[in-house]
């Protein structure tokens, strides 16, 4: 099976795991619309409209939510610290994610993503939490 990310208003095809890390990392050194280096990015498999992984990356503050969509969890390595800000569209406003989401390293929500695109299931490479909080909704705008 292969995969694609949503991003921006792009969509990118990640068939292999190679080109997945590929793209998570040039994605460190994209400057969003707002001036930072933290975007929101959509996986799925290829052919499928229901996006499965959201992450939300902030490479300035090293911080990143993670949320399994289909049973509306996220990831959790930290404890809350502060609130990220995010560009999920160039064509819309700029979105935060509240402190209580932004809980895992950007190094793990990365690892989280490879090990998706690997398995196709759910990562397991962090403790999941049911989503509790008001926040943006997880699915693209």
């Amino acid at each position: 099976m292969t995969y694609r990310v949503a991003h921006d208003i792009c969509e990118t095809d990640l068939p292999t795991v190679d080109e997945a890390v590929t793209f998570l990392d040039q994605r460190s050194m994209m400057i969003s619309t707002h001036g930072g280096r933290a975007a929101a990015y959509w996986f799925a498999p290829t052919g499928v409209s229901d996006d499965m992984l959201r992450l939300d990356l902030d490479f300035d503050t090293g911080r990143a939510a993670l949320r399994w969509l289909p049973d509306a969890t996220h990831g959790v390595e930290l404890e809350p610290a502060e609130s990220i800000v995010v560009m999920e569209s160039s064509d819309c406003p700029v979105v935060i994610i509240p402190a209580e989401l932004a809980r895992v390293s950007v190094a793990t929500a990365k690892r989280a993503a490879i090990e998706y695109v690997t398995t196709g299931q759910r990562p397991t490479c962090v403790a999941w939490a049911p989503d509790t909080v008001d926040a943006p909704p997880a699915q693209r705008p």
